[in-house]
C-alpha cells in the first residue's frame, strides 16, 4: 500500500521497516545530495527522535506523543492519515512563496 502509493506520487525512494532512522536518512541524503539544513522531517513517536532534532524543520502530527511533540518545531492540527502530510506539504510551498502559483496551475 505504501510503496503503490508513494509511486502514484512519483516518490522513487521509499524504505520501511527500517531500525535506523538516523543511518537511513544520511544515506538517503547522500543519494539526493541534499543535506540536513535542506531537510524536513516528520514523525509522531519515539523512534522519529532519532532525526527530529537533527533536521532543518521538524514536524509532527497533532496525535504525536508528547515527548514528540516537545522536541518539534511545529505541530500540525491535523492528524496523521488525515491531512497532516498536506499540511505540512502546504506550509513548505507557501514558505517558498510556491503556493498560490502552483494552486493556480492545477485549476
Amino acid at each position: 500500500m505504501v510503496e503503490g502509493r508513494a509511486k502514484e506520487l512519483g516518490i522513487k525512494e521509499v524504505q520501511m521497516g527500517v531500525s535506523n532512522k538516523f543511518e537511513a536518512l544520511q544515506i538517503l541524503l547522500k543519494k539526493t545530495e541534499y543535506s540536513m539544513a535542506q531537510t524536513a522531517a516528520m514523525g509522531d513517536d519515539w523512534p522519529d527522535l532519532a532525526i527530529l532534532p537533527k533536521v532543518h524543520l521538524a514536524v509532527c502530527p497533532h496525535q504525536a506523543h508528547d515527548e514528540v511533540q516537545k522536541r518539534v518545531h511545529f505541530i500540525t492540527q491535523k492528524t496523521g492519515g488525515h491531512g497532516a502530510v498536506r499540511e505540512l506539504c502546504d506550509l513548505i510551498l507557501k514558505a517558498q512563496n510556491n503556493y498560490e502559483r502552483l494552486l493556480q496551475e492545477s485549476l
